[in-house]
């Protein structure tokens, strides 16, 4: 595995397991997060709370990592996500990639391109 894909292999493995100091030291000092609906999350306490509450809408959600390719500062993963909304018992799925651009051995920006997941896909 290259530098980048152990760095993104760590953001996923801490991802999947809710734990936000470990998603958020694999982030730059002033990282970018742009989520599968556009919306942009710059600097750390906005990056931190869009995941705090992701984690705590959907208190089951994990990715799938299906694709991991990283070099040069930039990588690619593909994923399957998974996760229900507590309030509503709504289980999501969705399938996708995020771009990632890696500086300094952190993550700079992520953007990610996630869309519903349709049951023939599955």
């Amino acid at each position: 595995m290259t530098p980048e894909e152990q760095l993104i292999q760590r953001y996923f493995d801490a991802f999947n397991g809710h734990e936000i100091e470990g998603v958020m030291a694999c982030f730059h000092e002033n990282p970018v997060m742009v989520d599968a609906t556009g919306t942009r999350f710059e600097g750390r306490e906005e990056v931190r709370r869009h995941y705090e509450t992701g984690f705590a809408l959907m208190p089951d959600c994990r990715c799938d990592l299906r694709t991991l390719i990283g070099n040069s500062g930039r990588g690619v993963a593909e994923s399957l996500f998974h996760g229900t909304r507590g309030r509503h018992g709504e289980v999501i799925e969705a399938i996708g990639a995020e771009v990632i651009e890696i500086e300094d051995g952190r993550i700079n920006e992520i953007r990610d391109y996630h869309r519903p997941l349709s049951e023939k896909a599955a």
